[in-house]
Formats: C-alpha cells, sequence, structure tokens
C-alpha cells in the first residue's frame, strides 16, 4: 500500500472546549467535503482523516506490471481494475481506504455522497503492496476490516523489498485459504487470471 505520513488530515485541531492535543473525530459525511476539496488523498479511519504520501518507484513499477498482466484475462471476465484512485468505504469498520490495486466484477455498487464522490462497497479484490512501514497495518489492521466485506473474494499483499507475494482467497463467509509465490517461474491466481511472480516484479529493482 501507499505510504502514510504520520501527520494527520487538515482540520485535526481540537474541538471547542477540550484540551488541545485530543484530535477532533468526523463524521462519514464531513469526511466526504473535506476529501473532495482536498488537493491530496487521504483516508478515513472511524473518525479520523489520515492523509497519504510519497510511494517508492518500485512501488509504482509493481502497480503498472499488476494492472498490464491482468488486462485481458479480466476484461475477459467482465471484471475491471483501478489504481490507488479507487475509495473503498467497509461500512462494519466505518473505514474508508485507497488500495493500491482494486478489481471490481459486475455492477458496482456506490456509497454516494451529494453526487460528488463515489466510494466502492463491493470490491472483488484487494490488492495492497507492502511496505516497511505499512506492512504491519496491511497484514493486521487493514486485513481484518477488508475481510469483513461480503463481496471480497481475494486479498493480495505484495512486498515491494522482495519477491514475494502472499494471497487469501475466500473458501466460506469465515474462511480463507492462504497461497503464496516468491520464485520468478510461479504463478498465482488472482481470480483465475495466473501472473508470474516475474511479470509483477519485471524492472523493479530490489
Amino acid at each position: 500500500m501507499s505510504k502514510i505520513s504520520a501527520m494527520e488530515g487538515q482540520a485535526q485541531s481540537a474541538p471547542a472546549g477540550k484540551k488541545s492535543g485530543i484530535a477532533k473525530l468526523y463524521s462519514l459525511e464531513e469526511y466526504f467535503d473535506f476529501e473532495y476539496k482536498a488537493e491530496g488523498k487521504h483516508e478515513f479511519l472511524d473518525g479520523r482523516i489520515r492523509a497519504m504520501a510519497y510511494t517508492s518507484p518500485a512501488h509504482g513499477e509493481i502497480q503498472t506490471n499488476l494492472m498490464d498482466a491482468l488486462a485481458g484475462c479480466l476484461k475477459a471476465k467482465s471484471c475491471k481494475r483501478y489504481a490507488a484512485d479507487r475509495m473503498i468505504y467497509v461500512p462494519d469498520c466505518n473505514k474508508v481506504f485507497y488500495p493500491d490495486l482494486v478489481i471490481v466484477c459486475g455492477e458496482q455498487v456506490f456509497r454516494n455522497h451529494k453526487g460528488k464522490m463515489k466510494a466502492t462497497l463491493n470490491p472483488s479484490v484487494v490488492i495492497e503492496i507492502l511496505s516497511d512501514s505499512t506492512e504491519e497495518e496491511d497484514r493486521i489492521d487493514k486485513w481484518g476490516c477488508y475481510r469483513t466485506v461480503p463481496s471480497l473474494q481475494q486479498y493480495l499483499m505484495v512486498q515491494q523489498n522482495a519477491q514475494s507475494i502472499h494471497s487469501y482467497r475466500r473458501k466460506s463467509e469465515r474462511e480463507w485459504d492462504y497461497s503464496y509465490a516468491n520464485k520468478p517461474e510461479e504463478a498465482i491466481a488472482i481470480l483465475d487470471c495466473l501472473v508470474q511472480v516475474k511479470e509483477v516484479y519485471a524492472g523493479v529493482e530490489i
């Protein structure tokens, strides 16, 4: 996933009448209003607004490689892929994320805010590209949140400092099958699209 800055979004000052240093909590509607006007992208974490920041060249290469590798197969399946500009809302966690790559199969369902912003509610696949600063969050916090989404069929974590891809595929409502690939000639199935490790890391300096 993208690196996240330590600074939280604008207007994180303490509410009137409370000690300074206590961050204000925002409603989802306030977040959407803020995000619509903001220059950069921000995540919504159950009341907190957090800015997203710099991503490495390796991150960008991996993201592009995945988009290219999946293009033909997903088109045949009537599925669409989106890079990090696709907003995902997870109601059970009350959080909004911008995953590094999202796949949606079939008709999309949105959380529509005033006709200005739409957050996808029914992702089929979510892929996060790990970094040292975000790996723990992607493996624990985000994964715990994403798996509450009924439509989600697969969650993948792609390391950028080693050739290693980790996949969780839904087996039942509460069961997931885990697999990984870490050799250049190995392939991992994203939905039913086989992608080789060497395709994902082509041109990436590790």
